[in-house]
């Protein structure tokens, strides 16, 4: 985890392994065909009939865009999109413009993106019991409850259940465990196929 930066969520940074996957059968067995997994988000989309980008926005009362220069400066993507959608933005589907949005200076998401992260966050924390009605010492313990109101951070539940990992691996002065760690993972525990991410 610690070992390579996540992946930014733009255009153009899907990983290459997961557009070229081999499905098994019941008996484990490949199967003929490939699947390419950035294409079928977009097709089941469609099929489910998620609102395209414009409407979208529209719905979550935010101005929608008229060309594409209002979704990015980005020369190659506007190039890119409009081989594959013309000059019909209103054809444009959510996820890829959620990519291919502008990012707010300072955050890895775009206004949109960061929109419904704000909304959710905040509906989910007051549906949570846990959060709500049950947050005391009977539920959590005293222990628990002191854990719960000083935790900030996955480092800090990292250090406090696995102070071995972060002196042994995190060995930086950076706080978030979300930065690239400095020291190599251990040679005798390699990280296993199905989590390498190409370079």
């Amino acid at each position: 985890m610690g070992h390579q930066p996540s992946g930014a969520l733009e255009l153009f940074n899907y990983p290459m392994f997961l557009r070229d996957l081999i499905p098994q059968d019941r008996d484990g067995k490949d199967r003929p065909d490939h699947v390419d997994l950035a294409a079928l988000e977009v097709y089941r989309d469609r099929e489910r009939k998620v609102a395209r980008y414009n409407e979208f926005r529209r719905g979550l009362m935010l101005i929608p865009i008229t060309k594409w220069e209002d979704l990015t400066a980005d020369a190659e993507a506007i190039k890119t999109l409009r081989e594959v959608y013309g000059d019909n933005v209103e054809d444009l589907d959510l996820l890829v413009g959620l990519m291919a949005e502008k990012k707010i200076p300072g955050f890895a998401i775009s206004e949109t993106a960061f929109l419904i992260f704000t909304v959710m966050a905040t509906r989910r924390l007051e549906a949570d019991r846990f959060f709500t009605s049950y947050f005391n010492e009977e539920t959590y313990t005293k222990k628990g409850l002191a854990w719960v109101n000083t935790t900030e951070s996955l480092k800090d539940v990292l250090q406090r259940h696995y102070p071995e990992m972060l002196s042994t691996w995190m060995n930086s002065s950076k706080n978030s465990v979300f930065s690239v760690w400095d020291s190599a993972p251990p040679s005798h525990n390699p990280v296993p196929l199905y989590l390498r991410f190409p370079n």
